[in-house]
């Protein structure tokens, strides 16, 4: 017997409401570009609510959810094409100051406060982010931001466990490099 459509969307909806704030933080890692984000996690609901007389009830709603805007992500990607490597957006704001600041200074009035190292720490944490290869972004974010298991990230990504802990394990290792070379550098 099928449910109600209304009954079904309603049900939906409680499920999908706990997780909001997760996907969005997920997809906003996940994304090159951030103006996608908000395109990204309403064609995943949508998808998710056509298909939703799919969703098995036993099933992870998360996991199913993650699978799909990780899919809608990785398309958006691909559609609007991968930014450079280590490609870090500067607001015009930052541009102005560092232009203002006598030669030399630049450095280190950057690095003057803990807010401003802070900020710095959380821009090379955001470039390690997009440096990593799509598939150990998404397996590192599911895990940290959507606490998926292994087996979870596994099923969303559609890749083998053995996969799923060597992406998150190169992962990890790069992230550690990166915030070790940025304490480095604010060490000096």
């Amino acid at each position: 017997m099928r449910e109600d459509p209304a009954a079904a969307a309603e049900r939906f909806l409680g499920l999908l409401r706990p997780l909001e704030r997760e996907l969005e933080v997920y997809c906003r890692r996940l994304l090159f570009d951030p103006g996608d984000v908000r395109d990204a996690i309403q064609n995943a609901v949508l998808r998710a609510l056509r298909a939703f007389d799919r969703y098995h009830e036993g099933a992870s709603f998360r996991a199913w959810l993650f699978k799909i805007l990780t899919n809608e992500s990785f398309a958006l990607n691909r559609k609007r094409g991968r930014i450079a490597k280590f490609e870090v957006p500067v607001e015009a704001e930052q541009i102005e100051s560092l232009a203002e600041s006598p030669p030399g200074t630049a450095g280190a009035d950057w690095l003057s406060s803990w807010e401003t190292l802070a900020d710095a720490l959380d821009e090379e944490v955001v470039a390690a982010l997009a440096a990593l290869t799509e598939t150990e972004r998404a397996v590192l974010l599911l895990r940290a931001i959507g606490g998926l298991r292994y087996r979870e990230i596994s099923n969303s990504l559609e890749i083998p466990l053995g996969s799923v802990m060597g992406h998150l394990h190169r992962a990890r290792q790069k992230m550690r490099e990166a915030i070790l070379r940025s304490h480095r550098r604010s060490a000096r």
